[in-house]
C-alpha cells in the first residue's frame, strides 16, 4: 500500500532527468535513486501566489490583456476622456457663475438718480447733493481729458524735434552737398579751398629727423602747391641730401653712418621723388655694397691676401691681391701682415681715405 502511494505521488511530481545517467527522476529529488549522485534541489525562477494561496475570498475575476501596450493606451485614453469633461464642467461652471454674478450685480446696483429726483431731501440737502454730482462728473471729465491732454503734448514734442532735427540735417546736409557739387565740377578748386598747415619749419626747429621734416613739406606741397610750400620743401630736399652724403662718405669712414645713411635715402626716396634724391640713393647703394667685403686669410708666403666680397656690382664673389693691386677696382693694397690688410680709397667722393681689413671683421677706419 505504501509502494502505491509513493508511486502516485511520483507521478504526479514533475519529471527531470539525472545530470550523471540521464534517468528520469522526481524534479523535488535530490539525490538520483538510480545511480545515487547528488543532483541538488532545482532553483524557483519564480513563483506565483494567488487570493486562494492568501488565504482571501476571490469575489471576483479580473483578467488583464496580454498585450501590455494596448492596456497602457486604453488607461491613457480613459484619463483623458475623464480630465476633458472635468475640463469642460468647469468651464461651463465659471460661465453660470459669471453670469448669475452679473444679474446680481444689475438687480443689486441702484439706478443714479439726479438731484431732483430726490423729492423726500429738503431744499438744502438738494443743493449739496447737486454740487458732489457736479464735482464728481467734473472729476471724472477731468481724469478722461488728462490723457487725452499727454498724448496731444507728446505727440507736438516729438513734431517739433523733427522738425529741429531737419532744419539740422537741412543746414549741414546743404553745405556737404555744395561742396561735392563744387568738387565734381571744378576738383582743383575744391581742392585749393582746403589749406594744409606746413609744419616743416617747425618739427625742423624741434630738431625732428631730416625725413620727418622732408615728409611734411612733401605733404604740405601736394594738398597745397603753392610757392612758399615749393620753396620749404626744396630747403628741406637739400638739407636732407647733405646731411646723407656727409654720413655716407664721411671722413673718416665710419660703418655705422653709412648704414644710416642708407635707411634714411631709403625712406626719403619713398617720400619725394625728386630726381637728385633716386640719383643720391643709388650712390648710398652702391656705396654699401662696395665696402661689404671681408678678409677671409693671409697667405704670408706668397704675401697675398684673400677677400670674400658681398657685391652685386661685381662679378666676382672672392678676390686674391697683392701689395699694389686694387680690390674691386678701388681699394689700392698698401701693406698686407699676418693679421691685417691696409687699404686707400680711391674713388672721387672718398679718395684718401684708408681701411683696415682684420680677418672674419667689418672693415673699419684707419685712424
Amino acid at each position: 500500500m505504501k509502494q502505491s502511494d509513493n508511486t502516485q505521488s511520483q507521478g504526479n511530481d514533475p519529471m527531470r532527468l539525472c545530470p550523471v545517467c540521464r534517468m528520469p527522476i522526481s524534479i523535488l529529488a535530490v539525490r538520483c535513486r538510480f545511480c545515487g549522485a547528488e543532483v541538488g534541489r532545482p532553483r524557483k525562477e519564480q513563483e506565483t501566489f494567488t487570493v486562494k494561496d492568501l488565504g482571501g475570498e476571490q469575489k471576483s475575476s479580473y483578467t488583464v490583456s496580454g498585450d501590455v501596450t494596448e492596456a497602457l493606451d486604453a488607461f491613457i485614453s480613459e484619463e483623458r476622456a475623464q480630465l476633458e469633461t472635468k475640463e469642460r464642467q468647469r468651464q461651463e461652471a465659471a460661465q453660470k457663475s459669471f453670469f448669475r454674478r452679473k444679474k446680481a450685480a444689475e438687480e443689486v446696483a441702484p439706478a443714479v438718480k439726479s438731484p431732483t429726483d430726490l423729492p423726500d431731501l429738503d431744499e438744502s440737502s438738494q443743493e449739496l447733493a447737486s454740487v458732489v454730482t457736479s464735482s464728481t462728473s467734473q472729476s471724472k471729465l477731468h481724469l478722461k481729458k488728462q490723457p487725452i491732454i499727454v498724448e496731444i503734448i507728446g505727440r507736438k514734442t516729438l513734431v517739433i524735434a523733427a522738425l529741429i532735427a531737419g532744419l539740422i540735417l537741412l543746414y549741414f546736409g546743404t553745405d556737404f552737398a555744395w561742396a561735392r557739387i563744387r568738387h565734381i565740377i571744378n576738383p582743383q578748386t575744391a581742392q585749393d579751398d582746403f589749406v594744409y598747415p606746413n609744419r616743416a619749419n617747425d618739427f625742423y626747429a624741434a630738431g625732428a629727423p631730416l625725413t620727418e621734416v622732408l615728409e611734411e613739406a612733401v605733404t604740405a606741397l601736394r594738398h597745397n602747391d603753392t610757392e612758399e610750400n615749393r620753396e620749404i620743401a626744396e630747403i628741406m630736399r637739400r638739407r636732407l641730401i647733405e646731411d646723407i652724403t656727409d654720413k655716407a662718405f664721411a671722413t673718416p669712414f665710419n660703418m655705422s653712418k653709412l648704414n644710416q645713411a642708407s635707411g634714411e635715402i631709403t625712406r626719403a626716396a619713398a617720400i619725394d621723388t625728386d630726381a637728385r634724391v633716386r640719383q643720391l640713393m643709388d650712390e648710398v647703394t652702391r656705396e654699401t655694397a662696395y665696402l661689404k667685403f671681408i678678409l677671409s686669410r693671409v697667405d704670408i708666403d706668397t704675401e697675398t691676401a684673400h677677400f670674400r666680397l658681398n657685391n652685386p656690382f661685381v662679378d666676382e664673389r672672392e678676390q686674391e691681391v697683392s701689395v699694389g693691386d686694387l680690390l674691386q677696382n678701388r681699394f689700392l693694397v698698401k701693406s698686407i701682415t699676418p693679421r691685417e690688410v691696409l687699404l686707400e680709397d680711391t674713388s672721387p667722393r672718398g679718395a684718401g681715405r684708408q681701411f683696415i681689413a682684420r680677418r672674419l671683421e667689418p672693415v673699419e677706419a684707419y685712424l
